[in-house]
């Protein structure tokens, strides 16, 4: 019997890696155990070093986060895209359930019935990771739980994606896609499957820049079905932006009542202007804030620095 240890560096979710290796390795009657790191995605934030511990056979480390792989030292299998975008799991091992005991207080199923995607997005690694969109499970190998989560990149770019709404609809799954939907791939028949979905929380799609506000707006007439405040989108933020975009995108999505959800890359925390990335983040991230607040009113009761609140203010409405 080996005896197997499991590092979970800065997972926010269960690991689907390391539960399908703990699959694997129970199979073979070894003994699984795991440790989980937390490791912040935030670079900013304090971070422990940790030593790979001597007394098992194997050790297998996931780091999801970019950085994080320098706070972790010693021999072990070390895979995940914090790592590198390479490092595949073994096709016996990548074909494994899920082992969702090594998350005892986990009661959600979590997985991706495609990979990849059609779109090449300069900030996204999904593309050089995953390649083109393609199928690699079913919903009835996913779900496990009485809710689920899938993580596909862009599941509406797969060529069956309505056939697996269909089913989804009729076996009224409990369910929520957390990556978002790529909205200009929105049409009225996938429109009307999502309406009838047992959906959890909001529907998420995204607006990364001014450019697509046209086509968006085209779209949401086709998601006539949507209650207020029920549509999330992503918004993508880079130091090089130029923050009155940002303002409008923010902006144009409160007076139709829909949430932005601020992505930051990680630039922003070693950008001049880091403290207003937080701001906005915090303003826009906290959904109650961002319905009862304007920008400048949340600066006002968040910090007791003219000198902070007057900056952010300032970057605010630049053009």
């Amino acid at each position: 019997m080996a005896k197997v240890l499991l590092v979970d560096a800065d997972s926010t979710i269960p690991n689907l890696a390391l539960m399908k290796i703990s699959q694997y390795h129970k199979r073979k009657e070894d003994e699984v155990s795991l440790v989980k790191l937390m490791l912040p995605y935030y670079p900013n934030r304090k971070k422990n070093k940790y030593k790979i511990p001597s007394g098992f056979t194997k050790v297998y480390c996931s780091i999801v986060f970019e950085g994080n792989k320098n706070f972790i030292e010693g021999d072990a299998v070390y895979g995940g895209t914090g790592f590198d975008l390479t490092t595949k799991l073994p096709e016996e091992i990548e074909n494994e359930d899920c082992d969702y005991d090594i998350y005892p207080e986990n009661d959600t199923s979590y997985g991706f019935i495609t990979r990849g995607c059609i779109r090449k997005c300069k900030f996204c690694k999904v593309p050089e990771k995953e390649g083109y969109i393609k199928k690699v499970s079913s919903v009835d190998k996913i779900v496990k739980h009485k809710t689920v989560k899938f993580m596909d990149n862009n599941f509406l770019a797969y060529e069956g994606h309505k056939e697996i709404l269909k089913e989804l609809v009729d076996k009224k799954i409990r369910c929520q896609f957390n990556q978002g939907l790529d909205i200009r791939l929105i049409d009225k028949e996938n429109s009307g499957l999502l309406s009838r979905l047992n959906y959890m929380g909001e529907y998420i799609f995204a607006f990364d820049s001014w450019n697509y506000k046209e086509l968006i707006e085209e779209k949401l007439l086709l998601l006539g079905w949507r209650k207020d405040w029920q549509l999330k989108f992503f918004v993508y933020v880079h130091p090089s932006m130029n923050s009155g975009e940002t303002r409008k995108r923010i902006m144009w999505l409160k007076e139709r009542l829909l949430l932005p959800y601020i992505m930051r890359d990680i630039s922003c925390w070693n950008s001049e202007f880091s403290d207003f990335y937080i701001n906005i983040a915090s303003y826009c991230n906290q959904v109650h804030v961002f319905k009862k607040l304007d920008f400048n009113l949340f600066l006002e009761k968040r910090h007791t620095s003219s000198e902070r609140i007057s900056e952010s203010k300032r970057i605010w409405e630049s053009n």
